[in-house]
This record gives C-alpha cells, structure tokens and sequence, in this order.
C-alpha cells in the first residue's frame, strides 16, 4: 500500500530543534514533540515507516521570509524527489505575483497559510488578492484551521475564501477545525465542492475519538487525505493509527495514497 503524508514542516537543521520546541509549547500538546524536524530526519523516518512521499512547508511569519523560505523548501524537494514543496505567503508580502510566477515555475503548486504564527486572520482581506492569483494559476490553498484560543482560522473564516474562489481547492487541515471539533461548525465549511481536509493532529490528539467519525464523514470521502503532522508527530506512528481507525479498505487507501495522488495532478506521483 502506498502512502503519502501531505502535513510535514521541515526547518533548517540550526534551528530545527529550537522551531519545534516552541510549537510544541505553543499548542500545550499533551506530549513531547516526538522529533526535532530537519528534512535528515523526516527522510530517516519516512524510510522507516515506508512512506512513499510527503509534502513539506514551513510558514512566514514575517513577510521578509518569504523567499528564502520558499527556496530553502524547494532546494530540499529538488534535492529529495520524495519529498513534495508547498510554499509559503504573508498578508504583508507585496510581491506575490512574481512569487506566485516563480512557485508554478519551478514545480511550488501549493500555498500553506498558518494565521496564528503568522500573525493575520485567515480572511484577512489582505490575502484575497493572493488567493485571486492563486486560483488563475490552478494553485492550492493548505491552511492551519482551529485553535479555541483565538479566532483566527476557524470554518467560519474559511467559508468566504470558499465561496469567493470557488475553483481554488483548499483544504481545512486537522479534520477542519483544530481543538474545536464542532459538528455544527465544520458542516457547512466541510460541503462545499472545493473544500478537502487532513487528519492529521485530530485524531492522535483526543482521547475520545468518537466525536470525529461523524465530522469525517460530513467530507467528501475523495476529499479526506493522510498527514502527521510531522514533527509534533511520528509519520510512522501516525500512519500505524490511521490504519487502526477502523475505516474501510478501500476508504483507508484512499486516505492515504490515492485522493491525493489525484488531488496532486501536476505530477505523477
């Protein structure tokens, strides 16, 4: 069965250790983070686990990083075929159409956007214009979705990118709303035709798990994707509990290979 794990950041191996730490303190996750995420490391366990492929990001969170973010991401992917780039933005960034020129160029056909670390809410009308070109050029939007904390990148501020863009794909990660898991909140964002979603950091972080079927289920099933969230994470522990959920076969290797090879026409994968 082959796998793909859609949800990794990687950072430069001098402050790889010191970026996961303060996300992992950040979220107040119930455990250690269980790696320190360099791309060394990520190849490590992904050849352990027998992951054919993963897609990698890291986010801006000034809009003066935006470049070089992109281009350390895109040297790891040149050099590692395994491994998919997904760039980054920022509400602030001024020259996204020339960066948006140079991502479709040079094989970047996805934007990942995390509204907290980055400082500006996800519906901030800062980024439409962003997003406007990046549904011209057939690109896809990955956001960090959900935090009860704060109100920055719920559902609800992910329903009117939707429907302003109805051809840009963009999917709500964490099952669509993280720490927030509301039926209610998730089933308007979760039908829309061009909305996908991952489980990743969903599933593995809630004891009772029996909430989230029912939101699953609200996706279209060729919506739903597998990621670990890498490097809060194992990709090889998280992909041994995506296999014990329970999901049908078929479904399962849908989740795990097959919706995003799909998803990710601009190559064979």
């Amino acid at each position: 069965m082959k796998v793909i794990d859609m949800h990794t950041h990687i950072f430069p191996e001098k402050i790889a250790a010191k970026a996961t730490v303060a996300t992992a303190e950040y979220f107040d996750l119930p455990e250690p983070p269980n790696h320190y995420g360099s791309t060394g490391e990520l190849l490590e366990v992904l050849r352990r686990a027998s992951i054919d492929y993963a897609m990698v990001f890291s986010a801006a969170t000034t809009a003066h990083q935006v470049e070089h973010i992109n281009r350390y991401i895109l040297s790891q992917a040149r050099e590692h075929p395994q491994l998919i780039p997904c760039g980054t933005l920022h509400a602030e960034y001024e020259g996204f159409r020339e960066e948006l020129a140079w991502m479709r160029e040079n094989g970047i056909f996805g934007v990942k956007l995390h509204p907290e670390f980055q400082h500006f809410v996800l519906d901030d009308e800062r980024l439409f214009p962003m997003l406007e070109e990046m549904e011209r050029h057939d690109m896809f939007l990955i956001a960090h979705m959900g935090d009860p904390r704060v109100n920055v990148s719920g559902p609800a501020r992910l329903l009117p990118i939707a429907d302003t863009f109805p051809k840009l794909r963009c999917i709500a990660a964490h099952l669509g709303n993280w720490g927030d898991w509301d039926l209610e909140k998730i089933r308007p964002m979760a039908k829309l035709p061009n909305v996908y979603t991952d489980i990743s950091s969903s599933f593995s972080y809630v004891e009772d798990k029996s909430p989230l079927y029912p939101i699953l289920a609200e996706y279209d099933p060729s919506h739903v994707f597998f990621g670990s969230d890498y490097p809060i994470w194992c990709p090889e522990k998280e992909l041994a509990k995506a296999k014990a959920l329970g999901l049908p076969e078929d479904f399962l290797e849908d989740v795990l290979f097959r919706n995003f090879a799909r998803f990710y026409h601009y190559r064979a994968l």
